[in-house]
């Protein structure tokens, strides 16, 4: 599945047809600020699947966090360095990542973690709790159907998807050490889970 992935970001047009516009939306506007509010200024946060850095990492450098962004995608990579040079990017599977326990203040994941397979999705949260210092906070994107997906033209390549319901999604969530404090359903070109949520001591 990882190699479908890949190889679909890297043949396909991921940055036409899915950032021609940098402005966020009210709703992410409205979420970031809400995760703003339980982070320390200047603080830090991991964005894994972080694309190429716009517009989600540049808006967080410009409000004053330090950023580290993560994708397995070589050119995603390059822009993002380009996009947003006061970031660190680094290219790797973030999956297969390890990280020091408390290093992050907060970790985000937009529209990333339904690409790799759901059995692992568990697994995956329970790290990141660990990665996160006492009372951090995840803002992340999750489906919202019990199934595994695939698409022989998305963005011009074959694509992938492998998702829970979103009451699975939630109690993965809380099941994985954290607490939910905001959940949205966007329902615009495609439905998507957003969830906020903070560690529990």
């Amino acid at each position: 599945m990882r190699d479908k992935v890949k190889r679909g970001y890297e043949e396909g047009q991921y940055v036409k047809e899915y950032r021609k516009e940098i402005e966020l939306r009210e709703f992410e506007k409205e979420l970031f600020e809400d995760m703003f509010d339980k982070i320390r200024e200047e603080g830090s946060i991991l964005d894994l699947g972080c694309g190429i850095g716009i517009p989600f990492d540049k808006y967080f450098v410009d409000k004053g966090y330090d950023v580290t962004g993560i994708d397995f995608v070589e050119k995603n990579v390059k822009r993002a360095k380009e996009n947003v040079p006061e970031a660190e990017f680094l290219n790797a599977d973030f999956s297969q990542l390890s990280f020091q326990k408390e290093s992050f203040d907060a970790m985000v994941s937009f529209y990333a973690i339904f690409h790799i397979p759901r059995e692992e999705h568990l697994n995956l949260l329970e790290k990141i709790n660990r990665w996160l210092k006492d009372s951090g906070v995840i803002l992340i994107t999750m489906g919202t159907e019990d199934n595994e997906r695939k698409e022989s033209d998305f963005i011009g390549s074959k694509m992938v998807w492998s998702s829970f319901s979103i009451r699975k999604n939630k109690d993965l969530v809380r099941k994985s050490g954290f607490e939910i404090l905001r959940s949205y359903e966007e329902r615009k070109e495609e439905h998507h889970l957003w969830i906020l949520a903070e560690k529990k001591d």
